[in-house]
Order: structure tokens, then C-alpha cells, then sequence
């Protein structure tokens, strides 16, 4: 496969992702803000850890793969600045459009000093090594900020736990196995040949994470007709003041209030043992 023209659109891509990512801390380093952040003393450090949540999309030294930095709040912005923040989602839409797909293509690398002499990993990160951005964190990158449609009465955050469960035809199984070659996966794909033909999908579950959401009261009905929404909210919410501005109550979770609390088991969809050993691939019940 032929990486370079992708390697060059990603790069084009990247850079207008930063440079809009740039102008919006610009105009919020420079503006007067209504600001409510959790665990901020003061609005400057509230504006500065903003900045930070809106701006940080590469991994620091000690990250966790796959884990995104999560800053919980809000800022109300004058029609200039929201136009900077959504000029950045426009451009996180166009990044991930173009290399979302690449995800999912396996290229085979040399590697060293490993009993098998190539490795296959995804194509968007062969593509980031190239442009020297291996560090580059696609979560975050993606991840839209969370602008209302209207100004904020009352938001209260909400904790959950979850995971992603990924509905995958057998094809799909099938093709990632076939970029494996231990005993396991030489298993897994005689048993994959086995199954009914009846069954067209199997699930794969990932990591468990930390689900935030916003439940947010409009102070009046937005222009879609919403009294009331539910967002997901890993970063600060955003919202126009417009010239009568109230600053809305905001609950935040509490820790404490959130671990007295009995877990509540949802009945699962999977059946309790994987299907395969080298994937962890589920059956449907």
C-alpha cells in the first residue's frame, strides 16, 4: 500500500487541526469569560486549564494509551470565540474523516529484537511515525468540544463506567486474524470456519473508561425546540452569554456520593465467555 499521498494529506490535516486548536486559546487567553471549572481557584487558572483541556492532543511521558485528558466545566464566550470552536470541531470532523478509516488497515514493520521479524500495526500510525507525530493521541485529537445550543439554566455531571463493545461481521474477525500468526490465532481461525452460518456477527468488547455526561436544562428552549439534553462532557462545555447572562448552577460528581453507591449490573448481551483466545471476541446470547 501507498502511503505517501495519505502521509501528506494527514500532515495538511494536522496542521490546520493546530492552527485552529491555536487560534481559539488565542482568543480565549485574550477575553473576559464566565468560567465555572471543577477544582479551580481562580478564574485566570480556570481559563488556563481550559486552554490546556482544548489544546493537549499528544501524549505526555506517563499517559495511558488510549485515554484522553478530561477537564470538567464551562466557559460562556462571546460569538468570536465560538466561531474559533467551531472552526476547531470542523476541523477535528475533517482529521478524523481521513484517518479514522486508515485505522483499521494493517501494515506490516520491521521490528527488532521480537521473534517475528515484522509487526502489523494500523496505517495512521505507520503514516504519524513518518510525519514524526507518534505521539499524537487520535482520542483527543477527535474529540469534538461540547458547544451548546443555547445558554445553560442548571448542568449536573454524571460518572459511569463502561466500555465499547464493536459489532463485527466474521469477515472482519476473519481479517484481523489473518494479520496473526501465533498458535492461538492459527486456532482461532480453524474455529472461526466452524461456526453456523446463521451467525453474521460476533462482538468485540475494549477497555473499560470513565463515561462523563452533562445533563443539561436550557434556560430557554434552544432553536431545535430542547428544553433539556444529555452530552457527553470529558471536556469543558461551551456555550454563547449573550447580553443577559446568568451563570447556570453546575453540580459536579462527587466522589464519595459515587463510590457509597450500589453498582448496578445491566443483564449483558455477550455471553460470559470470550469465543476465541487470541481476540477477546464475544458470541451474542
Amino acid at each position: 500500500m501507498d502511503l505517501a499521498p495519505l502521509r501528506e494529506q494527514v500532515a495538511r490535516s494536522l496542521l490546520a487541526l493546530e492552527s485552529a486548536i491555536a487560534r481559539l486559546v488565542e482568543a480565549l487567553s485574550h477575553g473576559d469569560f464566565s468560567v465555572q471549572l471543577e477544582n479551580a481557584t481562580t478564574e485566570r487558572s480556570a481559563v488556563r486549564k481550559i486552554c490546556e483541556a482544548y489544546s493537549t492532543i499528544d501524549y505526555a511521558m506517563t499517559d495511558d494509551v488510549n485515554v484522553s485528558p478530561v477537564c470538567l466545566g464551562l466557559i460562556g464566550v462571546n460569538a468570536d470565540t465560538l466561531k474559533c470552536a467551531q472552526a476547531v470541531n470542523t476541523a477535528k470532523a475533517k482529521f478524523k474523516a481521513l484517518c479514522a478509516p486508515l485505522q483499521g488497515i494493517r501494515v506490516r514493520i520491521p521490528v527488532k529484537g521480537e521473534k517475528s521479524p515484522t509487526k502489523a500495526i494500523p496505517a495512521i500510525r505507520v503514516i504519524l511515525r513518518n510525519i514524526q507525530r507518534s505521539d499524537l493521541n487520535l482520542l483527543a485529537a477527535y474529540r469534538k468540544i461540547p458547544i451548546l445550543s443555547g445558554p445553560p439554566a442548571t448542568v449536573t455531571y454524571t460518572r459511569a463506567n463502561t466500555r465499547s463493545v464493536y459489532r463485527k461481521t466474521i469477515d472482519e474477525i476473519a481479517a484481523m486474524l489473518s494479520n496473526m500468526e501465533s498458535p492461538a490465532a492459527i486456532a482461532d481461525r480453524a474455529r472461526l470456519e466452524t461456526l453456523d452460518r446463521r451467525v453474521t456477527h460476533l462482538a468485540l468488547p475494549r477497555y473499560h473508561y470513565a463515561n462523563i455526561r452533562a445533563n443539561v436544562l436550557y434556560a430557554r428552549l434552544d432553536p431545535r425546540g430542547r428544553g433539556r439534553i444529555q452530552i457527553s462532557a470529558e471536556l469543558p462545555l461551551m456555550y454563547a452569554t449573550g447580553r443577559r447572562h446568568q451563570p447556570p448552577e453546575v453540580h459536579f460528581p462527587v466522589e464519595t456520593e459515587t463510590a457509597s453507591k450500589p453498582q448496578r449490573t445491566r443483564e449483558s448481551k455477550l455471553e460470559a465467555e470470550p469465543f476465541l483466545s487470541s481476540l477477546p471476541v464475544y458470541r451474542y446470547r
